[in-house]
């Protein structure tokens, strides 16, 4: 039986009863830790992270350690997806935030304004025109726009997803994060949507901006590039993948870098990085490592 470090104080109750439950796992299992990462996509320094309270695993190492040892999948993910709630806070999408219904009276009341600005605004601009000399048959008034966020119509799944960003065709409604790296100065989630089939790479710094963020499956990418520093929650374009074991999700806020999912890093940004970031020799690097 191993011998297991004592888990970190900080550590939360959820938290603590998964790592918990993976320990009993990985003792079922009978292998070590070089024998857990060939059976599984993670690397022994991913599982001794893991097996130790230092990082949250992502779903698929979860599902991989549980297939490995023949655990109940259903049990285990419950376990999984309370520590995990627990750890993590989801970003909302401002454009859906709710807003208070008027009552009747005050209903009547909008209609009444908005027919007063826009007559009032109709009036304004057959003015302007006239004064311009311009022939009053030439002035529309356009319709406004629908918006769009996300609506049947929007849709997409696979590939028809690549390379498009997931607010836009409502993606994010049922995304979860498969895996998150939390640093000092941001955090950095591997989104994956199963309604789009495809999964997505979103960042938000607490100091500083998102200068690069990018999605990795194989050696396919997709990278959006901020070259100010995005401000705020900013996301990659997304890849169609049905196996998330191969998904790397990448950003570089200031002078950092972090990746998440197949590859877990964080660290300084280095010159030789610069050109490549986040290309296959970046890559190839950080797995090498």
């Amino acid at each position: 039986m191993s011998r297991w470090r004592p888990l970190p104080d900080t550590l939360d109750t959820e938290a603590q009863r998964l790592t918990e439950e993976l320990r009993v796992l990985k003792e079922r299992t009978g292998l070590s830790l070089d024998g857990l990462a060939r059976k599984t996509p993670y690397s022994k320094s991913a599982w001794h992270r893991y097996l130790n309270g230092e990082k949250l695993p992502p779903r698929s190492a979860v599902e991989a350690l549980g297939q490995v040892a023949g655990a109940d999948q259903e049990r285990l993910l419950a376990v999984y997806h309370a520590a995990y709630r627990a750890r993590t806070a989801p970003v909302a999408d401002p454009s859906e935030a709710p807003t208070a219904e008027p009552s009747g009276r005050a209903r009547r009341i909008l209609r009444s304004a908005e027919v007063l600005r826009t007559t009032g605004a109709l009036v304004a601009l057959t003015a302007l025109v006239a004064t311009m000399g311009a022939a009053a048959s030439i002035v529309k008034v356009p319709a406004p726009a629908a918006h769009t966020h996300g609506h049947a119509s929007d849709a997409c799944h696979g590939h028809r997803c690549q390379g498009r960003y997931p607010w836009r065709f409502g993606c994010n409604r049922d995304a979860r994060a498969e895996s998150t790296i939390v640093d000092t100065t941001y955090t950095v989630r591997l989104r994956f949507s199963p309604s789009c089939g495809s999964v997505w790479s979103e960042v938000q710094p607490r100091s500083g901006g998102a200068e690069k963020v990018s999605i990795w499956v194989g050696r396919d990418a997709r990278l959006t590039s901020h070259p100010d520093g995005r401000q705020g929650l900013a996301v990659s374009p997304m890849l169609a993948t049905s196996d998330l074991r191969q998904a790397v999700a990448c950003a570089k806020v200031t002078d950092r870098v972090a990746c998440t999912g197949a590859v877990e890093l964080t660290s300084p940004a280095h010159p030789k990085d610069r050109d490549d970031f986040p290309g296959p020799k970046f890559l190839e690097r950080v797995m090498m490592r």
